[in-house]
């Protein structure tokens, strides 16, 4: 099932600055941007921070995203392929665009979200534990979903798991390199969690432990 969604717009225009010119780019407010894909030559392009910001809120990388260039009345249809962020500022510093064919299918990420409540987990007898965060599909551009969701609330016991092949997939959406039964997310016993606390805990009472014993020696020696 396609996504009913506002169309998402992001102006660009095209760019001179490459190499060290960008940063004068990016303190003027601009991130670089490359556009490639389908029938469209590698163009270099600079895009307004902020808006770039507000976009990928909206977009992600699975929302199609049409970029407006000045100059050009046409504006190619794109997916947010990468998008480089600075890990000291958090300020997006480079991004990639890839235009699409929209009859051509294509492959990308999409997040898995655990959805509902597990009877285990609300009587405390199991936890939750997701093996499986992030799926490949492959589909339309316009059906892109922006995230599968797998329903845990029949998961009763612990020890019980859903995998992959029990996934809803919407319409033209199938997963690309899996295995029907990979495990997605299951309930794991509450001891496992208790005897994982307890180790850590016992490794961060030991070089206390150590430095009482020390001291003690000390103590002993100067009596």
């Amino acid at each position: 099932m396609a996504r009913t969604m506002d169309s998402i717009k992001l102006t660009a225009r095209p760019r001179t600055e490459t190499g060290r010119h960008v940063h004068a780019l990016r303190r003027a407010g601009a991130v670089p941007a490359v556009l490639y894909g389908h029938k469209v030559a590698p163009v270099a392009l600079a895009v307004d921070a902020k808006e770039l910001e507000r976009t990928w809120q909206k977009a992600g990388r699975t929302h199609l995203v049409d970029i407006s260039i000045e100059g050009q009345k046409v504006s190619p249809k794109a997916l947010i392929k990468d998008l480089q962020i600075n890990p000291k500022s958090g300020k997006a510093i480079h991004v990639d665009l890839f235009a699409v064919n929209l009859r051509e299918k294509i492959t990308s990420e999409v997040p898995v979200i655990v959805v509902g409540e597990s009877p285990a987990v609300t009587l405390k007898l199991g936890q939750i534990q997701q093996v499986i965060s992030t799926v490949r599909v492959e589909a339309l551009p316009a059906d892109l979903p922006a995230q599968l969701t797998v329903d845990i609330s029949g998961l009763t016991e612990v020890d019980m798991s859903l995998s992959l092949g029990e996934i809803v997939l919407p319409k033209g959406v199938v997963l690309v390199h899996a295995e029907d039964a990979e495990v997605v997310v299951k309930i794991a016993a509450v001891r496992i969690r208790e005897e994982a606390e307890a180790a850590a805990e016992g490794e961060a009472e030991t070089p206390a432990e150590g430095a009482a014993a020390a001291a003690e020696g000390e103590a002993a020696g100067e009596s």
